[in-house]
């Protein structure tokens, strides 16, 4: 699964036809929404139409339900936006036992660790590299290093700041 900002990062590095021929990529509707819409400027996250990226991954409707499901998961301790709600309704409705998701979150971080997958949590940078992709220059938030210090923070009961 992946989230708009890691989609957006993967077309600016210049790794997405590569991760998404050697992924299942698997996202939330909105997300996908999200990546295309114009801001106020008219400038989108990625130039590319609606129909464009769905038949790039597969997109998801979130019920309701699923919505419902992580609300009473979370109980309210951790503040997430559109996507990151809809993306994680859809991450723990899911029934395959292989699954990881991307994106560079606090918000999500905080939320899986709450919910018990925090290690399905996976940088950008390694879905790249595991594709074959080499020598990008990563944001820090993307990459396998800044993961890893946020996952030990959190299990050593520290905030991510």
């Amino acid at each position: 699964m992946i989230d708009t900002n890691a989609i957006k990062a993967a077309h600016l590095v210049g790794c997405w036809n590569l991760i998404r021929k050697y992924f299942k990529l698997e996202t939330a509707d909105y997300c996908i929404e999200e990546a295309v819409r114009p801001n106020r400027s008219g400038k989108r996250l990625v130039n590319k139409s609606v129909e464009d990226l769905r038949n790039e991954l597969h997109g998801h409707a979130v019920t309701d339900n699923q919505r419902a499901a992580l609300d009473i998961a979370l109980q309210g301790r951790v503040d997430l936006d559109d996507g990151e709600r809809d993306l994680l309704s859809l991450a723990i409705s899911f029934k395959e036992e292989i699954w990881w998701l991307c994106g560079p979150d606090k918000a999500t971080l905080r939320a899986m660790n709450l919910l018990g997958i925090l290690e399905k949590m996976c940088s950008l940078q390694l879905l790249a590299e595991r594709a074959g992709a080499r020598g990008k220059s990563w944001e820090i938030q993307y990459t396998e290093k800044w993961l890893s210090t946020k996952r030990t923070q959190l299990l050593l009961g520290e905030d991510l700041i």
